[in-house]
């Protein structure tokens, strides 16, 4: 058969499938028939693409969320630190995904990274702990990031790590 008529075969079979027209049982069957059973693997990859992508968009988006949680809501504050771990366990689950695809897996890191230091500066805030503490604990992350950043070549981490200390450092000149 020739491969112009497969292809328009095959496109008529995956409408059959999207609009429901037939079970998706035998639009598989037809589908393996007709391309010789690589048809199947491709409709899973292109699923998991999809996935992949609303996730990392998801993920992406826990950063604007927390902090809008944080500092823009009345809910009791044990209520936001509830809901950071939540999106923290969130980001943690996406790089266990995204650690065999190469494509998304600096998207959870760094929304990990910064959900921790987010975290634990309200953390710190909300126990009264004094400012150097609160000083050490974002210097010791930062420079964590840069170990990790190193040690991984996620250059962003370092970029990040340094952009946050430059910044550490100048607001306490300005205190």
């Amino acid at each position: 058969m020739n491969k112009q008529r497969k292809e328009t075969i095959v496109q008529e079979i995956e409408y059959w499938k999207r609009n429901r027209l037939l079970p998706d049982q035998y639009c598989d069957y037809l589908m393996a028939l007709y391309t010789e059973g690589e048809g199947i693997k491709q409709t899973a990859k292109k699923r998991r693409k999809v996935f992949s992508l609303l996730f990392a968009c998801l993920i992406s988006l826990l950063v604007p969320i927390t902090f809008l949680v944080i500092y823009f809501t009345e809910m009791p504050v044990h209520l936001q630190m509830l809901l950071v771990t939540f999106f923290v366990l969130l980001s943690i689950i996406g790089y266990f995904i995204f650690r065999k695809e190469e494509s998304f897996i600096h998207i959870p890191v760094f929304v990990t990274a910064l959900l921790i230091l987010v975290f634990s500066i309200k953390s710190l805030e909300v126990l009264s702990v004094q400012l150097p503490l609160t000083f050490t604990v974002i210097t010791f992350q930062t420079v964590l990031w840069f170990i990790i950043g190193y040690i991984k070549k996620w250059y962003y981490l370092n970029i990040s790590a340094i952009i946050t200390l430059v910044l550490f450092v100048i607001n306490i000149i300005s205190m």
